[in-house]
């Protein structure tokens, strides 16, 4: 029990170390005995607020059964691997531009650290509140990036701000590109597994947005 306490503890005081900008948080983190469990126990917290948030929202869009399950599993997994590839961009990024080399699971562990805000994701339920609730963590979980990095890569906040600028819009040119193909390959899955067509939106996957599919009209 013991263990479990200084867990929960240790992980509320990541969280609050990043809700504080600290640069310091990832030198604090591993310097603790469970490190790599904090950085994940705070992931694994936003991660199932804002699948929680997407479960509601299909289901207030009559999207239920196997359309249901499917579109959270694509969602959860599109978080999963966005967050992946945004992290490696970045430690290419910061990894040039400071001139040392950084351990990708440093700069892994940064952005994992980041989603903290996320974790009031479920709050994207209030009534005419949702999507600007949403816009307002995504912006405060880029902060959060931005303080992290600083201390990551020791380039100060200014050159910091820069390196995940470019991050970002290197991520919406990936999003730009590859949402044609993911709408087509989705919507040839839903099809397959409904035997009719359905239409599937490539820019919500990419966006993080729930997985709202409509049935192709003939």
């Amino acid at each position: 029990m013991d263990d479990v306490g200084r867990y929960l503890a240790g992980l509320f005081e990541l969280i609050t170390r990043a809700y504080r900008l600290d640069p310091a948080a990832l030198a604090w983190v591993r310097d603790q005995p469970y490190s790599i469990g904090l950085t994940a126990g705070v992931a694994l917290l936003a991660g199932i607020s804002v699948m929680l948030g997407h479960a509601v929202v299909l289901l207030l869009n009559r999207i239920t059964g196997w359309r249901f399950a499917i579109g959270l599993l694509v969602s959860a997994v599109w978080l999963v691997l966005l967050h992946a590839l945004e992290s490696v961009v970045l430690w290419a990024l910061g990894s040039w531009a400071s001139g040392q080399p950084v351990p990708y699971l440093t700069v892994l562990t940064g952005v994992l650290v980041s989603t903290a805000p996320q974790i009031w994701g479920f709050l994207v339920l209030i009534p005419y509140l949702g999507t600007a609730i949403g816009r307002f963590l995504s912006a405060w979980s880029a902060v959060c990036l931005w303080a992290v990095t600083a201390g990551t890569f020791e380039v100060g906040r200014w050159p910091a701000l820069g390196l995940v600028a470019v991050a970002w819009v290197v991520m919406h040119l990936v999003s730009l590109f590859c949402s044609p193909f993911i709408s087509r390959a989705l919507s040839t899955v839903f099809e397959r597994v409904a035997g009719r067509p359905f239409w599937v939106s490539g820019a919500d996957v990419l966006n993080g947005r729930p997985l709202i599919t409509n049935e192709a009209q003939p």
